[in-house]
């Protein structure tokens, strides 16, 4: 749809655990004391491969990264059909929890962030509607909240601090709501409906950033009138406190009766 992208690589830094992409002209520089997240994405036929892992140039954040691979390792090897969500979630939250790390002398316990986690993934979407907890969610979740056959992303987050995220800086990456693109009688402009003829071209429901929209007039608003309205869905970044240091770990994985493909698993990762 896209040339195979899946999706704007997501490059979020240190506090800033997901959805992070530059800005046009973005002046930001990675540093040798910070970790970068890499949430990367290929597409074909409309599926999604959607993976992550996490670098950083100092060894001091090693464990952090190792409690977070851990647990991603975790739920791909627990995962399969009938299993218990919330069994699931509790059990790479063990593993992820029974790290600590030790950072410029001070002791930190990770912690797997509660409100992100993984999610299915259904042909041009990609999330699915199905949250995938990393945490202990079995009071809150139904009994029924069990996997079937089907894609799925198994991606967990830790924190040396906070072990939730919040909303934080500007959004810069997007997607079309199928639900809302055959019904236009919101839009009274005729730039924005042209704007979204023109994602809804390039893109389908793929994820996208305003920064491919450079060329197009008046993108701005337009892409704010869009999603004001719900016809796009905004991504903005997802942060922990000032301070604090995240790490993610993503695979790709399709379960069925008999069979587990990690599609994003290779030599290297």
């Amino acid at each position: 749809i896209n040339k195979g992208i899946g999706f704007p690589v997501g490059l979020s830094v240190n506090e800033c655990a997901a959805h992070f992409h530059p800005k046009p002209n973005d002046s930001l520089k990675l540093g040798k004391d910070d970790i970068l997240k890499i949430d990367f994405g290929t597409e074909a036929n409309g599926w999604i491969i959607d993976s992550a892992f996490t670098i950083c140039f100092d060894p001091k954040y090693d464990n952090l990264l190792t409690a977070v691979n851990e647990a991603t390792n975790t739920g791909i090897k627990n995962i399969g059909i009938d299993v218990d969500i919330g069994d699931w979630g509790k059990q790479i939250q063990e593993v992820m929890e029974s790290y600590e790390v030790s950072i410029n002398g001070k002791t930190y316990p990770v912690k797997a962030i509660n409100n992100l986690g993984g999610h299915n993934i259904l042909q041009g979407i990609i999330h699915g509607g199905m949250f995938l907890p990393s945490v202990d969610m079995k009071d809150s979740l139904p009994n029924n909240y069990r996997f079937k056959e089907g894609v799925y992303a198994v991606e967990t987050f830790g924190s040396t601090g906070a072990n939730s995220v919040n909303e934080s800086g500007e959004c810069t990456l997007y997607r079309i709501n199928p639900d809302m693109f055959n019904n236009i009688n919101g839009i009274k402009l005729e730039t924005t409906k042209k704007l979204l003829y023109d994602i809804n071209k390039k893109f389908k429901t793929l994820p996208f950033t305003d920064r491919y929209l450079v060329n197009q007039p008046n993108y701005k608003t337009n892409l704010k009138i869009l999603t004001n309205n719900k016809y796009v869905h905004a991504y903005p970044p997802l942060c922990a406190n000032k301070n604090d240091w995240t790490a993610q770990y993503e695979h790709t994985v399709y379960i069925g009766d008999n069979d587990k493909i990690i599609f994003s698993r290779g030599e290297d990762y």
